[in-house]
């Protein structure tokens, strides 16, 4: 992978433009000024995808304004909706449309499996979506690795497009990657941070969740002797997981996007400590999954 490679792998995640998002969130949602210098950040390192969605406050309408004031549409976006009946979907679709300012977006995901699941004729609102030209692609944003393969068991359910979560710790859905992309499923990844858990450091870190400071400090240890920042670290492995389409990553500052970009000057010896990493893998979902942390630690 090269740096301009690395840097076509990130998507501009956009939750905190509309919420207090975060786990190390202490500034709030922020001011309008910072928006735009944090997109047009985004535009000059290159990077072409925006993630929103209609349930994160103002996102979508803050993201519409600031598009329709440049000169020209610079970058895709993937927003996403509730299941519901198909006409509902489809309404639904062209309100986020409305908000962005935007005739079309690159992907609409619907943002709860078990809701989809639950009424399954929800999905034909998509498809029309997608057939009459508001979106290029239609999928859903998961949480479990066996909603993939329920998806992927799915006759005449032509999802190509996955959000998953993936980083050092939270590996579950490394061995379906692979055969998603198989069958031409674009997948997208978050929390590559883990909503900035991975990041805090390591004497303010919450008595839940204790149970994972040794693999937190291991992946300190590692880090620092292969001379790699830690957030270059959880970037490059999110980037370069086999199946891997795009890592959608949220900052609170154009600062931190430079500091996020600039990751791909570590792509080399990065490739050394990859396996090390693997083996930091955890299991206990309680610890994994921001719905299930305690609501003073969980923003999503």
């Amino acid at each position: 992978m090269t740096a301009a490679e690395f840097r076509q792998k990130l998507a501009l995640g956009t939750a905190q433009f509309g919420l207090a998002y975060g786990i190390n969130n202490t500034h709030g949602r922020p001011a309008d000024a910072t928006v735009a210098a944090v997109l047009a950040e985004a535009r000059t390192a290159g990077l072409t995808l925006l993630d929103t969605a209609a349930a994160y406050g103002d996102s979508e309408a803050r993201l519409g304004q600031w598009l329709s004031e440049q000169a020209e549409a610079s970058f895709g976006v993937v927003t996403k909706v509730a299941a519901a009946a198909p006409a509902v979907v489809r309404s639904a679709v062209q309100a986020s449309l409305a908000r962005l300012q935007l005739p079309q977006v690159y992907g609409v995901l619907f943002h709860d499996f078990n809701a989809l699941q639950q009424q399954p004729a929800a999905w034909q609102g998509l498809q029309a979506s997608r057939a009459a030209g508001l979106t290029a692609r239609i999928g859903i944003s998961l949480y479990h690795p066996w909603q993939a393969q329920w998806l992927l068991d799915r006759r005449g359910w032509d999802v190509d497009l996955l959000q998953v979560p993936y980083n050092v710790l939270d590996q579950r859905f490394a061995t379906v990657l692979p055969a998603l992309a198989a069958r031409g499923v674009e997948v997208h990844v978050r929390s590559a941070f883990l909503q900035g858990l991975l990041l805090r450091p390591l004497d303010a870190l919450p008595t839940y969740f204790e149970p994972l400071r040794p693999r937190l400090t291991q992946l300190r240890t590692l880090t620092a002797e292969a001379g790699i920042p830690l957030e270059a670290t959880l970037l490059l492995f999110a980037a370069t997981a086999p199946g891997v389409s795009r890592v959608v990553i949220g900052v609170d500052t154009a600062a931190n996007l430079r500091a996020n970009v600039a990751a791909a000057q570590y792509l080399t010896p990065f490739s050394a400590l990859r396996p090390s990493l693997a083996g930091l893998l955890e299991t206990r979902e309680e610890l994994l999954l921001p719905y299930r942390w305690p609501k003073t630690h969980a923003a999503d």
